[in-house]
């Protein structure tokens, strides 16, 4: 097995081939969740305990070769990809107040239309900002539906948090009585419209 036979390898098990590389805009969302939800590992250090030197060589040699097999993958990848739509779900932690109140806009809306990747909206209630009366936002991928289609459906309505004007796939979706509460919880002073 040559470079070319392991970087083709590479490329077919890579799970987000396929897939459209991320905007900026989504990028960032991405990483305002991780940093939001605390997956920057601030927990207290793990205790160390001794190993065996027959562990730690295993350990050692297996690191070696994961690293091999990283760095021939991104030499082989034109450019590296954060997950994709189908992935939003597990990287998503639930829905919680704290998760809200880093929104700016939140309210909850029925989707009027429908129109390839525009969805406009009759805005119901607002727990915060002020999103308008009606607006046209982008369809959103949704998480729990793997086969790419939109989450906004026209005659259905959603609760829509969002951020310096994007809309948060993870504290965002259908309006249920148990996010309806969360999103109480977290604005405790709505207007309805």
């Amino acid at each position: 097995m040559n470079d070319d036979d392991l970087r083709a390898l590479l490329r077919d098990a890579d799970p987000g081939r396929g897939q459209q590389p991320l905007d900026d805009a989504r990028i960032r969302r991405i990483v305002a969740a991780a940093e939001r939800d605390g997956l920057g590992g601030t927990g207290a250090p793990a205790p160390r305990r001794r190993r065996r030197l027959f562990a730690g060589a295993s350990i050692g040699a297996a690191a070696t070769a994961a690293a091999g097999l990283l760095i021939a993958g991104l030499v082989a990848t034109p450019a590296v990809q954060a997950p994709g739509p189908s992935e939003t779900s597990a990287s998503c932690a639930p829905t919680s107040v704290e998760s809200l109140r880093d929104s700016d806009t939140a309210y909850e809306a029925t989707a009027i239309t429908v129109v390839g990747d525009d969805v406009t909206l009759e805005v119901t209630r607002v727990f915060a900002g002020s999103p308008g009366r009606t607006l046209t936002v982008p369809q959103q991928h949704d998480p729990a539906n793997p086969d790419g289609a939109g989450l906004f459906v026209a005659g259905e309505s959603y609760l829509i948090a969002s951020a310096d004007e994007y809309i948060s796939d993870c504290d965002s979706g259908p309006a249920t009585d148990a996010l309806r509460q969360i999103y109480a919880r977290a604005f405790p002073s709505p207007t309805t419209r």
